[in-house]
């Protein structure tokens, strides 16, 4: 739990830092640019999530976007795919994260849960082993950056039974597929590390369920 705080505190300090960021609308008139939205949906630019050609690509995009606004006007368009204003959310958030001051935290937050419930990134190993390791992988740390902004999209998620049964790799692959994660599981985890209350794994998805609604209780009090 000391990353979550480390985490919130980061976030407040970004949005301290834009007098009046809270004030901002939900959402803001978008100019974004089709082409550059249609090249993030379509891997114009290099793969992404699948390293080292992802680091290499989100540099890519940065060079060929010009500005932070470009990817900014994306991430504010709802009508743009699941993918590509995450591969936008993504290149900002690894340009400087000062961009969040300027938007709303939920709706960038909605850009993550959007993904992960559309299936937007090929391998689940991005959202995280969860479980198995203690780990969230680089999208689920997205998440808990945003902290709270999070929580309402995140419990938006825990009636989703959808079996993620996309992991990469051969290890991963074989380990994390035999869980039988499912949406609701990834975003019981992520609310548990955002809120501090734990939440235990069970292979039972009855157990799984009834630990999701003690969690989601000791949110809601």
């Amino acid at each position: 739990m000391i990353r979550c705080a480390v985490l919130a505190a980061a976030l407040a300090s970004i949005s301290t830092a834009c007098d009046g960021a809270q004030s901002l609308p939900r959402s803001r008139p978008s100019s974004a640019d089709s082409t550059l939205v249609q090249g993030l949906q379509d891997d114009r630019f290099g793969l992404t999530f699948l390293w080292p050609m992802h680091d290499q690509t989100i540099a890519r995009i940065q060079a060929v976007s010009d500005s932070t606004a470009r990817l900014e006007a994306i991430i504010d368009d709802r009508t743009a795919p699941a993918k590509a204003r995450l591969i936008a959310a993504e290149a900002l958030f690894d340009h400087d994260a000062s961009f969040l001051a300027r938007h709303d935290q939920k709706e960038v937050a909605r850009i993550y849960t959007d993904a992960l419930a559309q299936h937007a990134v090929p391998g689940a190993n991005s959202w995280g082993m969860l479980w198995l390791n203690g780990r969230s992988g680089l999208l689920g740390d997205r998440i808990f950056f945003l902290g709270e902004a999070a929580i309402p999209v995140l419990k938006s998620l825990l009636d989703n039974s959808t079996v993620v049964d996309w992991y990469e790799g051969s290890e991963a692959a074989t380990l994390g597929n035999m869980q039988r994660y499912r949406i609701k599981d990834f975003a019981a985890w992520y609310l548990a590390e955002i809120t501090g209350h734990p939440i235990a794994f069970h292979r039972d998805n009855a157990e799984r369920d009834a630990e999701i609604a003690k969690l989601l209780a000791s949110i809601q009090h």
